[in-house]
């Protein structure tokens, strides 16, 4: 049976200050989150969370993933910061992608509503956000702070697709993949926590009703990769942007020659950090490390004027 999205732990600030992370809170949209309409074109899902004072971080999630899938990093978030967390098109509840429109590459498609969603924030009269992004997501909010300054204070990308050189990645199987979600989520869950020993507790529920709810049209990686040479992304980014990748070269994005890419840019707004021993998911697979390194790189965002 497939879950349901609202049997997923709710990330409210109430919530997560009166669990500890390894608790699963009741579910279902709480107080304070966005319901679809409210932002971009009209149709995304928006799940607001944290302070409504507190200054605006936009998570945008990666491939099969939902804007519920931060329960970790929302825990550590919410008490400082207001959190703008979407389901992309096609993920989580908002609406698939339509095929007879949308074309062989969705990738325009989730920079247009990531656009439209920040320019809405915009003229509700929020500062410039900090986009923070992970692999899919992170090559869109690459992308938006690149062609779109205007609308992000910074970013950080953890793990975007980064790619240089040469991949030897087996058929795409993701529907494939996504169909044992599917059939049998609490399995699947179990089996993530074995294979992924190191993942906060909090993180496997979400990470795997996203799964079960992947959009069917979605199934292959071509389909969200961005037709701009990536190092052309990120020699036109103006905007201070941290790239966070692990040290595991094997299955990481940003590997070591696309850092050395990066390097050679010399764009002085661009920062690398590795974090030893994590893989593609760094926030989830060494959590201390990479707040380590994205918390305290976030404050001094927020703490330095936008020109």
């Amino acid at each position: 049976m497939i879950p349901s999205v609202t049997d997923l732990p709710r990330l409210t600030e109430d919530a997560l200050s009166e669990s500890s992370p390894n608790d699963h809170p009741s579910t279902g949209p709480g107080p304070g989150e966005q319901g679809p309409g409210d932002y971009g074109r009209g149709v995304l899902r928006v799940h607001e969370l944290g302070r409504e004072d507190g200054p605006t971080l936009v998570l945008l999630h990666g491939l099969s993933d939902s804007g519920l899938c931060w329960p970790d990093a929302v825990r550590r978030w919410c008490h400082d910061y207001r959190i703008v967390a979407p389901d992309a098109r096609g993920h989580g509840q908002s609406p698939r992608f339509d095929v007879a429109t949308s074309g062989s590459n969705r990738f325009d498609d989730m920079v247009d509503d990531a656009v439209c969603l920040l320019e809405a924030l915009a003229d509700q009269g929020h500062d410039a956000p900090v986009l923070v992004g992970h692999s899919m997501g992170a090559g869109v909010a690459g992308t938006v702070l690149a062609t779109r300054p205007d609308l992000g204070r910074a970013a950080v990308l953890e793990d975007p697709p980064w790619v240089s050189g040469l991949r030897s990645d087996a058929p795409d199987t993701i529907q494939e993949w996504a169909r044992g979600f599917r059939d049998n989520c609490d399995a699947a869950a179990a089996a993530g926590k074995i294979e992924h020993p190191l993942w906060p507790d909090t993180e496997l529920a979400p990470w795997a009703v996203s799964k079960a709810h992947l959009d069917p049209s979605l199934t292959d990686r071509k389909q969200i990769a961005r037709a701009r040479p990536w190092i052309e992304v990120a020699a036109a980014i103006t905007r201070p942007t941290l790239v966070v990748t692990g040290g595991r070269e094997e299955v990481i994005l940003v590997t070591a020659l696309s850092r050395e890419r990066l390097a050679g840019l010399g764009n002085r707004e661009i920062e690398v950090g590795v974090v030893p021993g994590a893989g593609h998911t760094v926030r989830r697979d060494n959590a201390e490390a990479y707040h380590q390194i994205v918390d305290p790189w976030i404050r001094k965002q927020f703490a330095t004027a936008v020109s």
